[in-house]
């Protein structure tokens, strides 16, 4: 058995290709290793899988150590930099009066931290269901910027909110009358 290649806080350059398999992942860009499954969870034979902090984007797993060069170790102060701006980021983008200026765009580029503040006009805390699958996160996400969209588009954020209220008190009068 080999040795575990990176350790948490390498600086590392994720392959441009990283196969079929994995086509929906970021790739040929810049992360910071956060650990590697056994790092993270003790399995004595998963030592080549790894979770790691995407520059912009924050962590993700499963990366295989093939898929990855060493740029530079002990990173540990670049990693809470891209942590620092990526919370002044989600600040912004999560802004209402923000995501209403700029609604084009949250609709052409998905920006989790608007979908989220909008999702959460309409009392969804949690998007990514409740075993944090992906494709569940991409469906509820699709679902909120579909119903959002015509206020959105013309940047109507008073009307997207009482929308919002409306559809939560049909939820509520729905949801009792089911029971």
């Amino acid at each position: 058995m080999s040795e575990q290649q990176f350790n948490h806080g390498d600086l590392v350059m994720i392959a441009k290709d990283l196969g079929s398999s994995m086509s929906h992942f970021t790739a040929d860009k810049r992360a910071i290793v956060i650990g590697s499954y056994k790092d993270q969870f003790g399995s004595s034979s998963q030592y080549n899988e790894y979770t790691l902090y995407i520059e912009g984007e924050g962590e993700v797993s499963w990366y295989y150590e093939r898929q990855l060069t060493l740029i530079e170790r002990n990173q540990l102060g670049l990693l809470e930099q891209w942590k620092t701006e990526r919370e002044a980021d989600r600040k912004v983008k999560s802004d209402l009066d923000w995501v209403f200026s700029h609604g084009e765009e949250v609709l052409k580029e998905g920006w989790p931290a608007s979908i989220g503040a909008l999702a959460g006009c309409l009392d969804i805390t949690n998007l990514w269901g409740g075993r944090g699958e992906g494709w569940v996160y991409y469906e509820n996400s699709m679902a909120v910027l579909g119903y959002a969209a015509p206020w959105l588009k013309i940047g109507d954020k008073d009307g997207w909110l009482k929308a919002c209220q409306e559809w939560k008190e049909h939820r509520k009068l729905t949801h009792h009358n089911t029971n």
